[in-house]
């Protein structure tokens, strides 16, 4: 408010790109068809290719592209 002299609310929220995509997307879904995975071993996998991204981040890549599965006995 100081700034402007305006009493309007600041902008919030917004559209977050997401930070797989491109090439460390088409990565992870060759890595993923490959073998077994964990997300945490994804998680530190991709953090070994450069990109810092989060377990929730991968939890969400992996549902949206239907890669996940049940555990075997």
């Amino acid at each position: 408010m100081r700034e402007t002299n305006k009493l309007t609310p600041g902008k919030m929220g917004g559209h977050r790109p997401k930070k797989i995509a491109g090439e460390h997307r088409d990565w992870l879904l060759r890595r993923c068809r490959a073998a077994e995975f964990t997300l945490r071993g994804l998680v530190a996998e991709l953090g070994d290719h450069g990109l810092k991204v989060d377990y929730r981040s991968v939890w969400e890549f992996v549902h949206a592209e239907k890669l996940s599965h049940k555990k075997r006995r």
